[in-house]
């Protein structure tokens, strides 16, 4: 005769459920910030190849170019055949960023070299870009150093005849060209070249403005980003990567060539 009773040895109560469960919640709670981490340390790895890949590209267009930097693409100064960047898409009459100089320099280069995996917001960019309809927002994350021209040694800007480096200039109409030589550079090695600019408020160390444009116009009004754990990568012009602290960039010693 079959017993009437249930075999039940196999099954879990609820108290056994309840506990797994919470075992599951603990692991994970423990798990997710490692992972997280692990992912943060990725993607910062990842910016960092970004602006060694590009400093190659850069040394292969100087070398290309009798030993002449390319241009700052400075919003102020118009579209120029030699920026350094091709940023600008307000209008059909601007070539695409991937045929931008750097870029095409370095063989079978991807476009995604010119924006840090972390660098994910946008929002700060459009409002900035709002107010500059001609070229829009620039939705990169790095800059090249440009000091730019002066007249009376009064300082840097785009409005005389000496370039401080360390991009060439030229004139809006493109009648007049200042290019700046790899030789004027001392101390290459402590120079930036390329840096990183924040891209929201979230890693913007100062009230300055987000990125706006390929220049980097040092110490004021382009801070360093503090994204990577309170530093910002930059390229150095001998083409080695190495993260800084945002105040780094304060200090023109850093970054004027002349220096």
């Amino acid at each position: 005769m079959k017993s009437g009773r249930t075999n039940r040895g196999g099954a879990f109560t609820l108290i056994e459920l309840l506990v797994v469960i919470a075992i599951i919640g603990i692991l994970a709670a423990l798990l997710l910030p490692v992972l997280s981490a692990a992912k943060r340390r990725a993607a910062q790895a990842t910016c960092t190849n970004n602006l060694k890949q590009l400093g190659t590209g850069m040394v292969m267009y100087i070398d290309d170019n009798h030993g002449t930097f390319p241009g700052l693409a400075s919003e102020h100064n118009g579209f120029q055949a030699a920026d350094w960047i091709y940023w600008r898409t307000n209008s059909a009459m601007y070539p695409t960023v991937d045929k931008s100089p750097i870029i095409i320099a370095i063989a079978n280069a991807n476009t995604n070299l010119l924006r840090c995996p972390l660098d994910k917001d946008n929002s700060a960019r459009f409002d900035e870009g709002a107010s500059d309809p001609v070229n829009g927002p620039y939705m990169y994350s790095y800059s090249l150093t440009g000091y730019g021209l002066t007249l009376d040694g009064g300082g840097p800007g785009l409005n005389g005849n000496m370039n401080y480096g360390m991009s060439s200039v030229f004139s809006p109409d493109n009648s007049v060209s200042y290019p700046f030589q790899q030789s004027a550079i001392r101390n290459a090695s402590g120079k930036i070249m390329l840096a990183k600019e924040p891209g929201s408020t979230v890693d913007n160390p100062s009230t300055s403005a987000v990125i706006n444009d390929g220049r980097w116009q040092p110490s004021f009004p382009d801070p360093l980003t503090d994204r990577h754990d309170g530093k910002g990568d930059v390229t150095f012009s001998d083409g080695h990567v190495q993260a800084e602290d945002w105040e780094f960039g304060e200090d023109t010693n850093n970054s004027l060539p002349s220096l």
